[in-house]
């Protein structure tokens, strides 16, 4: 059979062109073999129609597959937070009564601080570690962005910009959340209001276990482990994500709400410059300041406390107002990539919490924070 360029076939034996109808079996007329057409009802057989998948369709299964098994990862390492907090810390319980170093570790201030820090580096840091090892099995994950920023002066002040505005909206959400303490007669309670300082030994592991420890460990779990990857399906989607499971995390109603929005900055300027050092100061920077707020009160009173917290204000402020002007002035693109948009915010979401392992996490989370509430 013969393809002619005006799009006709023909067969040249059977004298078929092409305005004839292609299911008569290559014949000509009204009958075929001398036996009238009319009587069959049919050609003598069909053509096999293949049936070929929807691609949009194919790959939104496939999305929402890698967004299930990134909200596995993330689910594991959730429970196992939970689950090692819980081992490690009821172990410690079980040989207080025979080691005078574990009751140092319980009782006293300086070695809550040092056990403190411990459980970030193994209870949070270990786990996320695992979930990484997953996502890199799958390759839906290369190296972290350690290295050098996009521009360095503009890393810089950028954080110099962002640590008043974190701060000064940490101080905004508290006092809503006061007000709303108030107003509904209950108290959110984060497990830090009885922690003290003892001497200088004591305030230089707080600042240690409150202020450096976090910064790296939980920017490596949460702006490297779960940003990351999610940045396949949006940098927006990313720093939301990722800053929601940053305050979920914290399991308790004093921290999530100011963690979430803090959460978004860390996910922003890390995008932003292209490294995860500038959100590991960021971090720094606000944890710090809560950890010398907390080395004052603890020696000095409430009075010095609040003259404490008005210079770091004050100072912080006019960091920001620099960093700012040096910030705008180069016109520095920040633009957020939009990603793989084959499905909704709402699909995506639903995606990552749908895994079992993410669900047996919220609950572990909701449970945890409904023991933060008193009523």
């Amino acid at each position: 059979m013969d393809y002619n360029p005006n799009g006709q076939f023909e067969n040249q034996q059977n004298g078929i062109n092409g305005n004839q109808n292609p299911y008569n079996n290559g014949f000509n007329g009204n009958v075929q073999n001398n036996i009238p057409l009319q009587k069959y009802s049919t050609p003598p057989y069909f053509p096999v129609m293949m049936q070929f998948a929807n691609p949009q369709e194919e790959q939104k299964r496939n999305d929402r597959k890698i967004l299930k098994t990134m909200g596995f990862a993330f689910g594991i390492a959730i429970i196992l937070y939970f689950v090692l907090s819980s081992l490690v810390v009821g172990v410690l319980y079980m040989l207080a009564d025979f080691s005078p170093s574990v009751v140092f570790l319980l009782d006293d201030s300086t070695g809550q601080y040092i056990l403190q820090g411990f459980l970030s580096v193994f209870c949070i840091g270990v786990p996320f570690l695992i979930s990484y090892a997953i996502l890199k099995s799958k390759k839906y994950i290369g190296v972290l962005p350690y290295g050098t920023t996009y521009n360095k002066k503009a890393a810089v002040s950028l954080v110099m910009l962002l640590a008043p505005v974190v701060l000064i909206s940490t101080i905004i959400i508290n006092l809503i959340s006061a007000i709303f303490q108030d107003a509904m007669g209950i108290t959110f309670e984060s497990g830090f209001e009885d922690m003290y300082v003892e001497g200088p030994m004591g305030a230089v592991v707080l600042i240690f276990t409150l202020a450096v420890i976090p910064a790296v460990v939980e920017e490596f779990c949460i702006r490297g482990v779960v940003l990351q990857p999610l940045r396949r399906y949006g940098d927006k989607f990313a720093i939301i994500m990722s800053a929601a499971i940053f305050s979920i995390l914290h399991g308790n109603m004093v921290q999530i709400p100011y963690t979430l929005v803090a959460g978004i900055y860390f996910g922003y300027l890390c995008v932003a410059t292209g490294s995860l050092w500038p959100s590991i100061v960021l971090h720094f920077i606000n944890n710090l300041f809560s950890a010398i707020e907390m080395i004052v009160y603890a020696n000095y009173g409430d009075e010095a406390s609040e003259k404490c917290i008005l210079i770091m204000m004050g100072v912080l402020v006019a960091v920001g107002i620099v960093g700012g002007i040096i910030f705008f002035s180069m016109h520095y693109k920040t633009e957020l990539k939009k990603g793989v948009n084959t499905l909704k915010t709402g699909e995506k979401v639903g995606a990552v919490l749908a895994s079992p392992a993410m669900i047996i996490a919220i609950i572990f989370i909701l449970i945890t924070v409904a023991t933060s509430i008193d009523f």
